[in-house]
């Protein structure tokens, strides 16, 4: 065997490869960035799509198309989220904080529509880095019997990032600055970056495999060449895992696609609503999505990972059918509500379970692949979809509702295929690759 290639190391005894407890709750307070500022920026275009259209004088069919360009920009994050399984889980975290608050900046600068879009694309490249590999780490560091309510967690706090945006449109819009200084408010972790350095630690999983490495003289080998063993891993023993998870991811993006990119313009366009009306929905909507994430982290661990997914799928489907058929402001209210209830839970136990399928010397890579590239384009392309089919199926409405088939057949694949993983050691679900 080449020494030099990326062979499977000798694994540590799990016991040991837990940090002490007092420096969790430290973990987690660095890496709530991931989430607060993902539910910040999904939050702004969720408010501020009919001012974006306004701006740049856009149809449905090319707010559909802007979404899913956006959306499109953080399947790239595989080649960065992959280099945290070669250079460590810091850097690469602290380095996407930087680059995605830049480039939010930058957003907020464009002059037209061609740089907001590229701006906003790369912007979800480092997000999603960003917050692919604060999964992976809360996955490796919190014991085996807090992993599910740990990541619940991390999803959570996107709230504090959705209310903050939902507080502070009502006072922004309608300013000199309007939509661009929602964006330009966006460039708080800069500051961020600076606590990351100093708090927080390499995952002792992360540091166990380097020795490891280390100990059998393997040498460290380039990205590129990485990032194709990293393929030929995955898609080895783990492909039939790979191949399962992305087609949940895509499942349920069937529901977050239509839902986040046009309930605020089929709310102010088809059923009258204020600015105002919308802000207060979407910040209503995800504190209960919040509770929802935390309602399936603590089923998962009580009852299962398969049971809670399923229930959370059905869920999604039948409040998204509710929310775009909706006649009336309350039962409009309440779809939006139940809908990002459901869904929010229902990402939860998808991404636990996309933590949980891959081995350490993979992990990064492989929730990067199925997660954020493989598991993207239903969420990226059904917006795309539902503005093309507005005109001929009479409204952004009876469009949307079709997608809520998504997560129905995600249920099918969840308890056909998806292994029960509840109590288990990462080793015990996901043995190296090779061993």
């Amino acid at each position: 065997m080449d020494r030099n290639s990326e062979s499977p190391a000798p694994s540590c005894a799990p016991a040991a490869l837990h940090p002490p407890r007092r420096y969790l709750p430290v973990l987690f307070a660095l890496l709530m960035s991931a989430t607060i500022f993902e539910g910040y920026d999904i939050t702004i275009f969720h408010l501020c799509t009919p001012d974006i259209a306004r701006s740049f004088a856009m149809s449905n069919a090319a707010i559909g198309l802007v979404a899913t360009i956006v959306r499109l920009g953080g399947l790239l994050s595989f080649v960065l989220v992959a280099s945290a399984d070669l250079y460590g889980r810091k850097p690469v975290v602290v380095l996407s904080v930087f680059l995605y608050a830049t480039f939010t900046l930058m957003t907020a600068l464009s002059r037209g529509l061609g740089t907001f879009t590229v701006f906003q694309s790369a912007a979800q490249l480092f997000l999603a880095t960003e917050f692919g590999v604060a999964v992976t780490m809360i996955s490796e560091e919190f014991p085996d019997h807090e992993r599910g309510r740990a990541i619940a967690g991390l999803h959570t706090v996107a709230f504090l990032g959705v209310a903050a945006a939902g507080g502070l449109y009502g006072y922004v819009a309608p300013s000199a600055w309007g939509w661009r200084g929602m964006y330009l408010l966006g460039i708080a972790p800069l500051l961020l970056t600076i606590f990351l350095r100093r708090g927080l630690r390499e995952t002792m999983r992360f540091e166990a495999l380097n020795a490891a490495r280390a100990f059998a003289g393997i040498k460290r080998m380039g990205l590129g060449i990485k990032l194709r063993e990293s393929i030929r891993e995955i898609g080895g023993p783990y492909r039939a895992r790979l191949m399962i998870i992305a087609l949940l991811w895509n499942c349920i993006g069937l529901v977050g696609g239509p839902t986040i990119t046009f309930f605020s313009l089929f709310a102010r366009r088809e059923h009258h609503w204020s600015a105002s009306q919308v802000g207060v929905a979407i910040i209503a909507a995800y504190l209960m999505g919040s509770v929802g994430s935390l309602l399936a982290g603590w089923a998962m661990d009580q009852i299962g990972r398969r049971l809670t997914t399923s229930f959370f799928y059905v869920c999604s489907a039948l409040s998204m059918v509710l929310l775009f058929h909706a006649e009336s402001f309350r039962a409009l209210m309440s779809g939006m509500i139940a809908t990002m209830f459901s869904y929010q839970a229902a990402r939860t136990s998808t991404t636990t379970l996309s933590t949980e399928l891959f081995p350490t010397e993979i992990r990064a890579s492989g929730y990067s692949l199925t997660v954020q590239v493989l598991g993207q384009f239903g969420w990226a392309l059904s917006p795309l979809a539902v503005g093309r089919l507005a005109a001929p199926l009479g409204g952004i409405g009876r469009a949307a509702a079709i997608f809520a088939a998504g997560p129905i057949i995600g249920v099918f694949v969840v308890m056909g295929w998806v292994p029960e993983t509840r109590g288990m050691t990462l080793e015990e679900i996901s043995p190296p690759a090779g061993s």
